[in-house]
This record gives structure tokens, C-alpha cells and sequence, in this order.
């Protein structure tokens, strides 16, 4: 979830000097990132396979978990230098394979990701009232996929499928009350996310994405309840959600490679009531 340029990503540098903890280790098909105001204590080290990604929000503000994958021989100096250079894009070897979005504070979110082997960095790009990514305050990073086989996650049955095009989402079957476990599938030719909101009543999607603009007030007229970050075009990603009655909202706040402008501003959101 953002609604902002890439360019904040330039400030990785910041991030060093995180005073979170990090784990050592953790298990295989599963692990836990806790993100604060504004840092993340992640695993060192994450075994490769499907694995249930899930990130517990301790801060005071919105946060999400976007995992990012470096190419083989780059490490977290190159991704900061290559943002330096060229802020407005992300360098070509830098892949986003998703990851929980955005919960509020107290809340949590389990996103299910097919992880590859190499250096990977987890980042925050949720702005804060003043419109400033948290990754530029410290919010990212690093920890290395191992190679394991044979250890990874039984891929869950989704019964709704939700896909990403440019610039819109599609649904398989409409969304009834209960909980359900749904497959995000880019078919778009960028990387989408999407951010799941239970929306105020009669509250719009244009209204919850207000309240992220810089210089809004007002608290936002919904709540995040997590969803898949950014994956790559021919990628997937999972995640299980409780519907209650009321309305919703699908948004993807991506930014587009052309012109910078979110791809909401494009048309890609989605509202629906459920009953």
C-alpha cells in the first residue's frame, strides 16, 4: 500500500542504523516479522519454499511488509546506491514478491509467497501524515532465503481469485460473508498489490485513499485488513480474510512506470458489499 513515488526508496540508506532486534532463524513454511514505529525485527535467515509470511503490527501507525528480492551478487549497498542514482526507478534487478499489507496498529496479516533463494529486504513505503515513506525513516531490512527443499508450505485451496490487470481487478465469484482464502494473479504487465479495506458505512474507496494524502487529518474512513504488496507481472500470492456484512474495497496503490500516478488514480480499485 502506497500513494507515492518510488523515489522514497533512495533513503534505504537510513535503514542502516535500524535500532530494532532482529530473529535468528526461522522455521521452515512459516515466519513472523514485527514491524514498529519504524523498523522491522526480522529472521536473519528464512528457508526458500511457499511460505506463510506473517507481519504483526506493535506501532502506532498503519505498517505492511513489502519483500523485495535482489539479484544474485547485489546486496542492500547496491539496491541504496542504484536508488541514489536513479530515484524515480527501481533497479532492474530488484523483483517484488509480495508480502502482508497493511493492518493497523495491534492488528496482524498472513501473506502466503513462494520464496526464492538470495538477499531479499523487507520495506515499509506507507506514508506518515506528513507524506514521508516509512522506509525513509528506517523502515526496511535485510535478510537472506536459503536454499531448502522439501520443507515448505502445502499450497492452501483458494475459493475466490482475484486478478490484477492493468488497470483493474477482477473477481472469480463474488465475496460472501465468513472467511475465505483468496488467490491474488497478476496478468497485468506491472506489479500490482492489493490492499483489502472494510469500509466505513457509506464511505467510498476515493475516500479511504484521502486520508493517506499528505496534510489529511481525518482518520481514514475504513481499516486495512491486510491483502498481498507488490508482486511482478505472471506472479501470485495468497491470503485468508474474515468477511463480516458491510461494504469493501480493493485498491492498488501502485505507481505507474509511465507517468508515476497510482494505479487508483487509473481505475483500480474495486468496491463491494457483503451480505
Amino acid at each position: 500500500m502506497k500513494v507515492h513515488r518510488l523515489a522514497s526508496l533512495c533513503l534505504f540508506a537510513l535503514a542502516a542504523a535500524n535500532p530494532a532486534g532482529q530473529a535468528l532463524a526461522s522455521q521452515p513454511g512459516q515466519f513472523t516479522m514485527t514491524a514498529t514505529d519504524y523498523g522491522f525485527i526480522v529472521p536473519e535467515q528464512v528457508p526458500s519454499g511457499l511460505t506463510a509470511i506473517e507481519v504483526v503490527n506493535q506501532g502506532g501507525e498503519v505498517h505492511h511488509a513489502q519483500l523485495v528480492r535482489l539479484a544474485a551478487g547485489k546486496t542492500p549497498a547496491d539496491f541504496a546506491a542504484a536508488m541514489k542514482a536513479d530515484p524515480e526507478h527501481p533497479p532492474a534487478w530488484m523483483t517484488f514478491v509480495g508480502g502482508p499489507n497493511a493492518v493497523v496498529p495491534g492488528d496482524r496479516a498472513t501473506a502466503v509467497m513462494e520464496l526464492q533463494p538470495g538477499q531479499h529486504l523487507v520495506l515499509c513505503l506507507v506514508p506518515n501524515k506528513a507524506g514521508v515513506a516509512h522506509v525513509a525513516l528506517g523502515m526496511a531490512k535485510p535478510f537472506m532465503v536459503t536454499e531448502t527443499r522439501g520443507t515448505g508450505l502445502a499450497a492452501p485451496n483458494p475459493d475466490v481469485v482475484i486478478t490484477a490487470r492493468d488497470f483493474q481487478f477482477v473477481l472469480s465469484k463474488p465475496i460472501t460473508a465468513g472467511s475465505h482464502t483468496i488467490q491474488l494473479v497478476n496478468e497485468g504487465q506491472q506489479a500490482h498489490e492489493v490492499v483489502l479495506v472494510k469500509l466505513a458505512r457509506d464511505a467510498k474507496a476515493k475516500d479511504f485513499i484521502a486520508a493517506f494524502e499528505p496534510g489529511a487529518t481525518a482518520p481514514p474512513p475504513g481499516r486495512p485488513l491486510g491483502g498481498i504488496v507488490g508482486i511482478e507481472r505472471g506472479t501470485r500470492g495468497l491470503f485468508t480474510a474474515m468477511f463480516d456484512p458491510g461494504p469493501y474495497a480493493l485498491i492498488c496503490f501502485f505507481p505507474d512506470k509511465a507517468t508515476g500516478a497510482p494505479h487508483f488514480a487509473q481505475g483500480m480499485t474495486w468496491e463491494f458489499d457483503v451480505r
